[in-house]
């Protein structure tokens, strides 16, 4: 009897030590959220910057929406979401 305990108390360390690294995965993915909110206010004083120096429909303005809309498909694909109040209006706009 007490070596059917012992082998069952080792045997469930061992399965618990050998599963509890794989159990991180389960978790779920990063939040991109920052990530997301960083990328588009840099793009963002990028547009305010170049409309302020070059006028609103510049090349260097239309570049910088091309990149704005970019960095919103990198939030996309990641599943963050954004302010769209704040990022998706005016000349943030193609």
């Amino acid at each position: 009897m007490r070596s059917l305990a012992a082998r069952l108390i080792f045997g469930s360390a061992l399965a618990m030590a050998l599963t509890l690294p794989l159990g991180r995965a389960t978790f779920g993915d990063k939040d991109w959220s920052d990530d997301c909110h960083k990328r588009l206010e840099t793009d963002r004083a990028r547009i305010d910057h170049d409309v302020a120096k070059h006028g609103e429909n510049s090349h260097q303005v239309d570049r910088d929406r091309e990149r704005l809309e970019g960095d919103r498909q990198w939030c996309r694909d990641h599943h963050a979401d954004w302010d769209h109040n704040r990022f998706d209006v005016g000349v943030y706009i193609k």
